[in-house]
């Protein structure tokens, strides 16, 4: 597999190819139907934007976060500004992002029970391992309906995320860390599975849901 040559969020431009929807398998009548697709109206391609727009703002302010905490303190420092900072919404969105209803950090190897995929983040998440596997970069954006009878859709939109050097002070090799740390990791995420990184290589997807612009 080809390391994903991005710096955090940056930097792939493979798309989905026209038409392509990967629906969900096995699903009974009241499991949601998630398929990706590949925005072709003004409508979708409104979604995606916004998404995008929103998960880079919210990607440069982590990553400026990350890089002042560990230039003020020390590494066990750093942890606890990135174990406290949720990236939870507040009276149904995001400040300033009224149409971002939900966000969320996933991973095929999570460090927080919080960050487990559901259903339709392992959609994503199978889809750019897939990609990766076959040594092709994977797509910058992918943009994601989910359906439940008698329900609105979802619209949600995931973007990859490579690590940064900064990150392995958290994510990397072990051995590196400090006993300290090891140890503040090792309380605050007993079951962590997010360690043996090295640069560059793909961490994850972060996601975004984004609802339908208001009816005229």
């Amino acid at each position: 597999m080809k390391p994903l040559l991005v710096r955090a969020l940056l930097g792939v431009t493979a798309t989905l190819s026209a038409g392509s929807v990967f629906p969900a398998s096995a699903q009974s009548p009241e499991t949601p139907r998630a398929v990706f697709v590949t925005p072709s109206t003004p409508a979708e391609r409104e979604i995606q934007s916004v998404g995008e727009n929103a998960i880079d703002r919210l990607a440069v302010a982590m990553v400026n976060e990350v890089r002042g905490a560990l230039a003020s303190g020390s590494a066990e420092d750093a942890v606890d500004m990135c174990h406290l900072k949720g990236l939870s919404t507040e009276g149904g969105s995001l400040p300033g992002m009224p149409r971002i209803s939900a966000v969320k950090l996933t991973s095929l190897k999570v460090r927080s029970p919080d960050n487990t995929p559901d259903d339709a983040d392992k959609l994503a998440l199978a889809s750019i391992e897939r990609t990766m596997a076959t040594g092709d970069a994977p797509p910058k954006i992918l943009l994601q309906r989910v359906t439940l009878p008698d329900s609105a859709p979802e619209w949600r939109v995931y973007k990859p995320l490579g690590l940064t050097t900064n990150c392995l002070v958290c994510h990397g090799n072990p051995a590196d860390q400090s006993a300290a740390l090891r140890a503040k990791l090792h309380a605050l995420y007993p079951d962590d599975q997010a360690t043996g990184y090295k640069a560059h290589e793909w961490r994850g997807l972060i996601r975004v849901t984004v609802s339908e612009a208001p009816t005229p």
